[in-house]
């Protein structure tokens, strides 16, 4: 009987190990559903201090009905707002059928010459839920 569940033991444990080390299908890395007859593919961006910048999606697909809407908000990274960009706590943008489309957030600048750094716009579920992760990296000109 101590042999059958040592047995057990390292099975689930080895089972465990294989759910979270296997690497995450391309579905699930850098790309948002937006319906089950689309895909809204979430790209990075680099923008410059002082300006508006756009975060572009590229639909492929038909959005399911007249069209969808998928839902954002920004996130701290090494870049903070205020003071380095304006913050999106929550905002929503429509998918066209086919195309690209983009949103744009506006990265504020400082008197500090400084290194590059970076913020995400994270998409999200109805429920909240973080689906895909764009990085938006922000340059100082004083710097190049």
């Amino acid at each position: 009987m101590t042999r059958i569940a040592r047995w057990l033991s390292a099975s689930a444990l080895a089972l465990l190990a294989m759910i979270v080390l296997l690497p995450q299908p391309a579905s699930a890395a850098g790309s948002t559903p937006c319906g089950p007859q689309c895909v809204a593919i979430n790209r990075d961006a680099v923008c410059w201090e002082k300006e508006w910048c756009a975060v572009q999606l590229v639909v492929k697909g038909t959005p399911a009905g007249s069209g969808a809407v998928l839902r954002y908000r920004t996130a701290d990274g090494t870049a903070v707002a205020p003071g380095d960009y304006v913050a999106v706590p929550s905002a929503e943008i429509s998918l066209p059928a086919g195309g690209s489309t983009h949103l744009r957030v506006f990265v504020a600048g400082d008197a500090a010459r400084e290194r590059d750094e970076a913020f995400a716009v994270e998409f999200l579920d109805g429920d909240g839920r973080v689906l895909a992760t764009s990085t938006v990296t922000v340059r100082d000109p004083a710097a190049y």
